[in-house]
């Protein structure tokens, strides 16, 4: 553990005012969030967090349960505590509709819950969301300090939900923002709070997120060995992950080459996106359509690909492309906000900046790839040592030790 400070029990709450919000679009239940789901934003920081010696809960809400229930998570050995609440309903205005979810939390389950852990420090997924300020009223009442982190989550929707930000934020003790356009947005929307923020990027288990060999990797998927292969990986979110920009640019690319992109993931946006790839009328695009909780698939067909690309609009600190990077492969990546932060250095950190709405730049770049071998396998490499260096389990739980426990007035 970092220095010697003494370890906490840290409750992290993730997104969504139920957590059936986030598991019903990619089709899982409570029980696969308990016993399949790894990684992300929210495994990769309990594992973090547990690597400096803190002791990392778990806290969410869920329709599927009548009363407290605490399970462990299969992977990683947290804590899950889920306190049994109902998703409000919208009401006659955004106004109306912010203080129903606000009703809706279940504030004193949560609270027996984190006296029951013994926690010691509050940290939401989220704070331009209303369960921040929720949780910010709780853990002032509590007396426990309060964090946040930004995954590219919501914008305020009310006025009301506008001064009850002011004075959450106000009662934070600290924000983590690894996307410098979020910072900068932040110190403009509020130039009057002294916000605490720190640049921490999201974790990967770079032990396990590591190349196999290609060509067996390729002959396990049924895979040609000489083909270009580029990959895509993650919920299906249209809009905010760009997947039509990305399949316009694929279109550009395949004009004039040859291929298969690869896309793995399913979404509140796949019937639209069967209907949108069915149009396009492209033959030399796969899409499994599943969100698969499989690690060694998704570390096999990484393997597997010459490149990675994302087309995204909106990204908070995206794993995805870290998986990849890890895996060694050159990614492709637009200008959304985290990605710059993944790729500061361009080339030197494994990757091809384009602009947003850019499909001839993303073809371009893909053009680029395919025709020069030394340089797949020189982004590769520079990938590769850029998220290890830091982004891996180790480098962020020392970071989050030295921000969470810092002394503050």
């Amino acid at each position: 553990m970092t220095g010697h400070r003494t370890p906490r029990v840290i409750a992290l709450f993730p997104w969504g005012d139920v957590i059936e919000e986030f598991l019903e679009p990619i089709g899982l239940e409570l029980q696969d969030f308990i016993e399949r789901m790894t990684g992300g934003w929210l495994f990769g920081y309990a594992a973090a967090l547990s690597s400096v010696g803190h002791k990392p809960i778990i806290v969410c809400a869920s329709e599927r349960v009548s009363r407290i229930e605490c399970y462990v998570h299969s992977s990683t050995g947290t804590p899950i505590w889920v306190a049994p609440a109902r998703r409000s309903r919208q009401g006659h205005s955004p106004a109306a509709s912010s203080l129903r979810r606000w009703a809706a939390t279940p504030l004193a389950a949560f609270r027996e819950i984190l006296i029951r852990s013994r926690c010691n420090v509050l940290l939401a997924q989220e704070y331009e969301y209303i369960r921040f300020d929720a949780l910010a009223w709780l853990a002032r009442r509590m007396k426990v300090p309060f964090y946040a982190s930004f995954q590219g989550g919501d914008r305020t929707l009310s006025w009301i939900e506008a001064v009850a930000r002011q004075l959450s934020l106000r009662a934070c003790s600290g924000l983590i923002v690894a996307s410098s356009g979020e910072r900068d947005r932040l110190a403009k929307a509020y130039p009057r709070i002294a916000l605490d923020i720190a640049n921490i990027p999201n974790p990967l288990d770079t032990g396990e997120w590591r190349a196999m060999n290609r060509m067996e990797a390729r002959a396990s998927l049924g895979l040609p060995q000489d083909g270009f292969i580029v990959f895509n990986h993650g919920r299906i979110d249209i809009r905010r992950k760009g997947l039509d920009i990305l399949l316009k640019a694929w279109a550009r690319f395949a004009d004039n080459s040859t291929g298969e992109l690869v896309i793995i993931g399913s979404g509140q946006d796949s019937e639209a996106f069967a209907k949108l790839l069915g149009e396009s009328g492209q033959s030399n695009v796969q899409w499994l359509s599943s969100y698969t909780t499989d690690r060694p698939l998704i570390r096999r067909w990484l393997s597997a690909a010459d490149a990675y690309v994302t087309a995204s609009r909106i990204e908070g600190m995206p794993v995805a492309p870290l998986e990849a990077m890890a895996c060694g492969l050159p990614v492709v990546a637009t200008d959304a906000q985290g990605l710059p932060d993944i790729l500061a250095d361009g080339e030197a950190s494994g990757g091809l900046m384009v602009g947003q709405e850019r499909p001839e730049e993303i073809a371009q770049a893909l053009a680029r790839l395919k025709d020069d071998r030394a340089l797949r396998a020189q982004l590769g490499t520079a990938a590769r040592k850029r998220v290890t260096e830091k982004f891996s389990i180790e480098a962020v739980g020392a970071a989050l030790d030295d921000f969470l426990t810092k002394p503050r007035r």
